[in-house]
């Protein structure tokens, strides 16, 4: 299939090679089986917090430049060192643009997958007018290969740690 998992899948799919095939060949180390489960534990809040987290920090930084902003009517007429820094920080940083909210993660993941699929129907037609000769057809799949070359080098830079893939090395 040509589309990607998520990464609540990435990991939910960690968190069940955790309990699988490493938590039974622990053997009787209380203390690795301890470790894993806390692993185990701590990939399940990362995967509830991914629902939240964009939008989380969207209104973060939006309450953030606000607060910059109500410092400085705040502070009016304060004197001193302490107080001309403050203005500073509340000129600059007030004067941050807000940022809209992300949009909703499971409409864009499913149109992904339903544009991974349609990209996957259309190998086997450009692949038919290749063969019959239309030359447009290479075209046409060259712009497509060249899509998936961007799409596997950014899997790849995000997925890559160190000098090798997780669980490698």
């Amino acid at each position: 299939m040509n589309s990607s998992p998520s990464i609540d899948n990435l990991i939910e799919g960690v968190i069940h090679a955790i309990g699988d095939e490493l938590l039974p060949n622990l053997g009787d180390s209380p203390k690795a089986q301890a470790t894993a489960a806390m692993a185990q534990s701590v990939l399940q809040g990362v995967r509830q917090m991914l629902e939240v987290a964009d939008q989380n920090i969207a209104l973060d930084h939006n309450e953030m430049v606000a607060a910059f902003r109500q410092m400085a009517d705040d502070l009016g007429e304060a004197e001193g060192d302490a107080a001309d820094r403050v203005r500073e920080r509340c000129a600059q940083y007030g004067a941050v643009a807000e940022v809209p909210a992300p949009p909703d993660r499971e409409a864009i993941m499913a149109t992904h997958l339903e544009l991974g699929h349609a990209l996957e129907a259309t190998l086997p037609d450009l692949d038919e007018l290749i063969r019959a000769g239309e030359e447009r057809g290479q075209t046409a799949l060259d712009t497509l290969r060249a899509h998936l070359a961007q799409r596997y080098q950014r899997d790849a830079a995000a997925i890559i740690v160190g000098e090798g893939m997780i669980g490698r090395g």
